[in-house]
This record gives C-alpha cells, structure tokens and sequence, in this order.
C-alpha cells in the first residue's frame, strides 16, 4: 500500500476513519507557515495523517500513538513502505497511559473523542514555547451543531461530549482557542502570552437557551443581595419559572428555619416546583409539603468530639445548629455573627461533647480570617477520607460528612423527581459551593464569586448580585 491514495482509498472501503480533505490541508498548512518541526499525533489509524505531516519537509518528525495493535501494525507498514521510518516514529501505546518528556511544536488529538479533556490536560506540557495543540472532529458529522441528527443514544452521548470539550476550550484559562471549519471542525489551542481572566470569565456564556427542569441557587451573595434580600425582579423570574415547571430550589449552608423566609419571599412553597429546600450545605433534602426531612446525612460524634477539642487548643470556639436554633460551646461575637446571619435562636451548650454525640450535620468554627486560613489546612490533614472542610465563609470554617455537599444533594433530588442531570443548573459564588458548580451539567458562578469558582463553572453571569445576575441569566438563556 505504497501510494498515499491508496491508503486513503483502503480506509473509505474498510470503513477506517481519517482525516477529511479539508483538514488534513489546513494542517499541512499549518505546519508550512508556522515552521513545525516536531509532532506528536494522538491517534495514528493507519499513519494516513503522520505520512501527510511528515511528508510537509524534509525536517519534520512525527510521534504517532496507536491503541489498536492491528492499525499499529498496518500503520508501521505504510509508513516503512513511503520511506519515513527513520522521520515517523509509531507506538503501540494507550495515550491516557502514555508518558514522555519531550516537547512538540503541535499536538495532534484526533483518538477516542470522550476522552479529548484528559488527553489535553496529559500533553500540554509536552508543548514546545510557542507550540500548539490541534483538535479534530468538534462538528463531528454536523452532530455538533445539529444533535437532531443523532439516531442513537451512544451517539447522544459523545456528542455531549465533543461539546463539553469545546466549552472547555472555549473557557480555558491557560490557553486561546480558535474554531476553523475546515474538513470536520478544527480548534488550535495556543497558550496565552497574558492571561487576563476578566475576559475570560466575560466570555463563559451558552450558545443557545439551555433546557432545564431543576435550577438550585446559593442564597448569600448569589442570590440574595448585599442587603440580604431578594429583588422583586429575581422575584418574578423565578416564580417565571417554577410556573413554567422548572424546580426552583433554594439551596445554602443555612438550617432550615434561616432559608424559609426566603421561600416566603418567593411565594412558591405551595407549588410542586417549590417544595423542596436544600440546608446544611447539602447535609438535608427538606420536603415542604410533607415538612419533613427526605435526605440527611450526619457527622458521628468521634468527629465532631475531634473538631471541638482542635478548635479548642487554638482557643476558638465552635457551634452546630437544628431548624431553628444555634448551639454553641462560648459565647463569641462570630458565633453571634452566624445566628444573626441565619436568624436563629443562640444558645451556650456547657457540656458541649456530649450534647455532639448524637451526630449532627455539620459543625462551624467561626473565628477572624488569620486564624481560620491557619487553622484549616492542618483539619483538612486530619479528617482526611473522614469529613470534608470547607470555608463558606473566609471568618466561617465548615466540617461536613464525607462527600457529602451541595452537589451531590442536588444530584439526589434530581434523581428523585426523575430528572436528568443534563436538566440540572446551579447558582453559586463561593467555596461551599464548589460540588454543585462542579457536579451539575450547567454550574453558573456569578460574576462577584471566588476566581476559583469562575475558572470551575460551566457559565459565567454577567450581572454581580447586587444586579439580579441569576434572574438576568435565567431570562436570557433558560426562559
């Protein structure tokens, strides 16, 4: 199979995919102007596209990955049979395994399109200064742009998956992409000389409206404003949409009681869409139609013995709550901070340990940032794989049971309603709201939230929350 057309026609008839025309030109292109020296291409078929790269200069060489032991063979052939063994090296090798410190003018990722993210993530540091990393198939078959053209439901699902990848080239930090049509869709990620992080985050907004049926908001600082209270207008647009049939669920560290004067505020409890309220920081799913609790979760006693006993050497005090009361082991002015925050009764527990060992959804350190940004990293060391911990708050540190967050009781309650996770948004701006904007197919951080929560979300609002930016969201791409 000595000839390049005679590859090209070998694959049309045993149905072995390759490069379109189109594509495979621009790339050549690519690699003639931009003096392209070195290659490495992540999925080689039968060499087709590494005899066309290396076939651009006398001084280019190719590393060509290949999973499939029977292609790795038909490809090694090809290449020795138009004389570029000693320019194209080919290897047998799984490239989510495969490691090398060498460093390449361009990257080329055209294997198993699930796994484009995590090839990125492995091989950008294999990028030479100036190099780039090149993605094939993002319209894949018009699929992309048109997913009524899909027939089946694997196919749905790596067609979700090619679009996840292109927001995640569109919204990356480190890199500036751009999109070309040629053959069937192409991106070029370069790095960024400068990273200017406003724009970026400016930038991470849908294509089109997005079809949910459950929207879950963080209360303090996302959705309420620096007034603690909700607009009228987030008002009305949410009620737009629990009267549509969306869920509407109010979902924060609060306990129960600190979160239903806000539902009141909504005025959508005596609705279906309205009746489910997330507290604890994910700790409780509370139903409030039946008033009772549909999912809890509690930290044992050994653990929030441990946390009170750490937080006592360091002479800062700690507090755990139910519905409507604050229980504390002092009397702080940041333990005060949290009930007036929450509007909860306060009350000082003097034996503090034995009133823990029931268990309890969370326990809270409150104390002046220094202390807690000290504090922190030696917990997160010792309930390791036991508790997770958290700041909601930079003055509030949080201990939660294990895997358990806002997320994954989001995730629940959409199981429970029976509905997709594809149907699912979260609202959020800070750290304990992490797992939903991470978890939830369309995690939005709004405009005023930690970077850290930005660079993780999905989407990006344009509005703070002092300027109704999850209303305004909402209305222009879900309503």
């Amino acid at each position: 199979m000595n000839e390049i057309s005679e590859i090209k026609k070998y694959a049309k008839s045993h149905q072995v995919p390759i490069m379109q025309d189109g594509g495979i030109d621009f790339i050549c292109r690519y690699i003639t102007e931009h003096k392209v020296k070195s290659v490495l291409e992540i999925g080689s078929a039968i060499g087709y596209s590494a005899i066309k790269f290396a076939s651009c200069g006398n001084d280019i060489f190719v590393t060509t990955l290949e999973i499939d032991l029977d292609r790795f063979i038909q490809a090694r052939q090809n290449i020795e049979d138009n004389g570029l063994s000693d320019r194209i090296c080919v290897l047998n090798e799984d490239a989510l395994k495969f490691r090398t410190d060498k460093k390449f003018d361009l990257i080329f990722i055209d294997a198993a399109k699930a796994q484009y993210i995590k090839f990125f993530e492995i091989y950008k540091n294999n990028l030479s200064e100036k190099g780039v990393i090149v993605s094939d198939n993002l319209f894949f078959h018009g699929m992309v742009q048109n997913p009524e053209l899909t027939k089946n439901y694997s196919t749905i699902k790596l067609v979700r998956k090619i679009r996840r990848y292109v927001d995640f080239l569109k919204n990356n930090t480190e890199f500036y992409t751009e999109f070309f049509d040629a053959g069937d869709g192409l991106s070029v990620s370069g790095r960024r000389n400068k990273i200017n992080r406003e724009e970026i985050f400016a930038s991470k907004k849908p294509d089109s409206k997005l079809n949910v049926k459950l929207v879950a908001f963080d209360l303090d600082d996302t959705l309420l404003n620096d007034e603690r209270d909700i607009s009228e207008h987030s008002v009305e647009v949410l009620r737009k949409c629990a009267e549509k049939g969306i869920y509407i669920v109010l979902c924060s560290g609060r306990a129960e009681n600190g979160i239903l004067p806000f539902v009141r505020k909504l005025n959508i409890a005596g609705l279906q869409t309205g009746r489910f309220i997330i507290a604890m920081n994910g700790a409780e799913v509370f139903d409030l139609h039946k008033r009772e609790s549909v999912f809890e979760e509690k930290l044992g006693g050994g653990i929030l013995k441990t946390v009170h006993q750490e937080a006592a050497k360091r002479d800062m005090g700690c507090h755990v709550c139910d519905a409507d009361t604050i229980y504390a082991d002092r009397d702080t002015p940041w333990t005060r901070k949290d009930a007036l925050m929450c509007g909860l009764n306060f009350k000082v527990v003097e034996d503090f340990d034995s009133f823990m060992e029931k268990g309890h959804p969370k326990i809270l350190i409150p104390a002046p940032e220094e202390q807690v940004a000290s504090f922190m990293p030696y917990l997160k060391e010792k309930l390791k794989g036991r508790a997770a911990v958290f700041t909601s708050k930079p003055y509030f540190l949080e201990v939660m049971p294990y895997n358990c967050g806002k997320g994954q009781s989001i995730l629940w309650l959409a199981n429970h309603l029976g509905i997709k996770k594809i149907e699912t948004m979260a609202f959020g701006d800070s750290f304990n709201d992490e797992s939903m904007i991470s978890l939830v197919e369309y995690g939005v951080a709004m405009k005023n939230a930690q970077d850290e929560i930005k660079e993780k979300a999905r989407f990006v609002t344009e509005y703070t929350n002092n300027q109704d930016g999850a209303a305004v969201f909402l209305e222009n791409w879900v309503l």
